[in-house]
């Protein structure tokens, strides 16, 4: 028995890096777990599913349920669609894991508006989404 046995968890940014390990660890856990990852690369360019994909069916490999979800964080329904496909999934959610995150490789004072706002958009505005949608269930 691990110690998140039959639990449910949403690790967004979780294709690659540290929300992969986070993801695994909880799996050899017994944590049921849905994978967020748009697939883009570090910078925040482009997407795919096939990040998240992988990511599930090495989590699955280890006796869980695991399920891919390729949404950005930063758009607020969408969010909370995350919340609901994971109830939807697994019939209930006790954890998110707010991992998402882009690198912007500059000093600040090299940093344009726009990349500014691309960081603050997935680490401040994503935590926030994710955060006010589970709370809501979380309080029911």
């Amino acid at each position: 028995m691990g110690m998140l046995d039959g639990k449910v968890a949403i690790i967004t940014g979780a294709g690659r890096g540290l929300g992969r390990e986070e993801a695994l660890l909880m799996a050899k856990e017994g944590c049921n777990l849905l994978i967020n990852d748009l697939g883009a690369s570090f910078d925040g360019t482009g997407e795919g599913t096939k990040v998240a994909d992988v990511v599930a069916e090495e989590c699955r490999k280890l006796g869980v349920k695991a399920v891919g979800n390729y949404d950005s964080v930063t758009d607020f329904n969408k969010a909370k669609g995350m919340i609901d496909q994971a109830i939807s999934e697994f019939g209930k959610l006790d954890i998110v894991v707010n991992n998402a995150g882009i690198l912007r490789d500059r000093m600040l004072f090299n940093m344009s508006e726009e990349e500014f706002d691309g960081v603050i958009a997935v680490h401040l505005k994503g935590t926030f989404n994710m955060t006010r949608h589970v709370a809501a269930y979380f309080r029911e």
